[in-house]
């Protein structure tokens, strides 16, 4: 474990959101399948949409927070996905699903640590709120994979 300040939490949850929404975009130009390629599309956006919503975030935080130290363990999505071992251009829509889910997760346990651990009121509820973002925005991703068979 290393500290790391909320900015630096913050910064990583922002490029773990874009370098899944460029995995999934990789794997649009590999995927002969419709299904699999929406579901990509919808994806890449998901993740670009919450990157550009954690920049909003981060600008309402105070400089206070944003310089709070905390003891955790910081990682990224080639760690979350264990080296992308499932991205292959015939990936299905449920492999897909839960390699977006893992992502997801890790960001959600990484929230919930550190509103556990947080210091200050303000970041405690930083964090909780980052934590029902993840929750709301993994369950729009599982209602878009049901929705699948309906493309």
């Amino acid at each position: 474990m290393s500290f790391k300040t909320v900015r630096d939490v913050l910064e990583l949850s922002q490029e773990i959101h874009r370098s899944a929404a460029n995995l999934y975009e990789q794997l649009r130009e590999q995927t002969q399948r419709e299904r699999v390629d929406m579901l990509l599309k919808f994806l890449s956006r998901h993740e670009e949409e919450l990157a550009q919503t954690l920049t909003k975030v981060a600008e309402d935080v105070s400089e206070r927070i944003m310089g709070e130290w905390h003891q955790t363990e910081l990682t990224s999505v080639a760690s979350i996905l264990d080296g992308c071992k499932e991205c292959h251009p015939d990936i299905s829509v449920q492999e897909l699903v839960n390699m977006a889910l893992k992502v997801d997760d890790s960001l959600i346990s990484l929230y919930r640590h550190m509103a556990s651990e947080a210091s200050t009121d303000e970041a405690r509820q930083l964090f909780n709120n980052l934590v029902v973002l993840e929750e709301n925005e993994k369950m729009k991703t599982a209602r878009a994979a049901l929705s699948t068979n309906d493309w």
